[in-house]
């Protein structure tokens, strides 16, 4: 017998479950498509599925833990067919997720786009066939920010908080000076550059550091790139929920730097 490992894993079990039950009128929708489609969700709620009706007409329906959503209407909703007939087009989840907040929409965008089952072109439509719903705003908003380079989902939330602040930024910044210490050549890269200074921003998760080797690495690194007048700001999951906190450690290395 399966065994499930955690929230995420029990909401794949439970909308399995729910597909099984509306045999073929629904398949899933939102986070419940994302999850299943292996993207990555910002803060997504687990307790709640989320489905879409595959025929116009049928009426939609809410209860605590399940959101039964209306079938797409659009003529332009041709272009995006279920996939397997268990999901949503990750277009489409996309669009949907992206309803709450911008960087809902953002993280699974990046992640799709870099696997390349989307095109931003996609996206783009996609914000337009799901019609009006409550918080089609934030993910419109999204659409001009989607960036293939950011490498996790802690990339791109960082890349919408730097510019949320007024920042110019290069993602994987590679820093001028450090190419001898690298193999052939290529230069140690960074998650971020701020344009036209010297200070540049890595998003530290947790992956990065799994043993005392990769620490004792990433400082060796540091150091060097400290040695040729660079400034670095580190930031956690906990300083991007705070931008102002953010703002701050920008400012400071900016001053350092000059």
């Amino acid at each position: 017998m399966r065994q499930t490992v955690d929230v995420a894993d029990r909401h794949r079990l439970r909308v399995s479950a729910l597909l099984e039950q509306y045999d073929g009128r629904a398949v899933a929708s939102g986070i419940s498509a994302l999850s299943t489609l292996g993207l990555p969700c910002l803060e997504p709620d687990w307790s709640v599925a989320h489905l879409m009706l595959l025929a116009p007409g049928r009426k939609e329906h809410t209860k605590a833990d399940l959101v039964v959503g209306r079938a797409l209407w659009r003529p332009e909703a041709a272009r995006f067919p279920p996939t397997d007939q268990r999901t949503v087009h990750p277009a489409v989840a996309i669009a949907l997720a992206g309803l709450t907040t911008p960087c809902s929409f953002l993280v699974p965008a990046d992640a799709a786009l870099a696997r390349r089952l989307v095109t931003a072109q996609e996206l783009q439509l996609a914000v337009t066939v799901i019609g009006q719903r409550p918080g089609l705003g934030r993910a419109r908003a999204a659409l001009t920010l989607m960036d293939a380079r950011h490498e996790s989902p802690g990339e791109t939330f960082t890349a919408y908080v730097l510019r949320l602040l007024g920042h110019q930024i290069v993602p994987q910044f590679v820093v001028p000076g450090t190419a001898p210490w690298t193999p052939v050549g290529r230069g140690f890269r960074a998650d971020f550059g701020i344009v036209g200074t010297r200070v540049f921003v890595e998003f530290d998760g947790w992956v990065k550091y799994a043993s005392q080797q990769h620490l004792w690495d990433e400082k060796r690194r540091e150091d060097r790139i400290r040695s040729l007048g660079w400034e670095v700001v580190r930031l956690t999951w906990a300083d991007l929920h705070d931008p102002a906190r953010v703002g701050t450690l920008i400012d400071e290395a900016l001053g350092r730097a000059r």
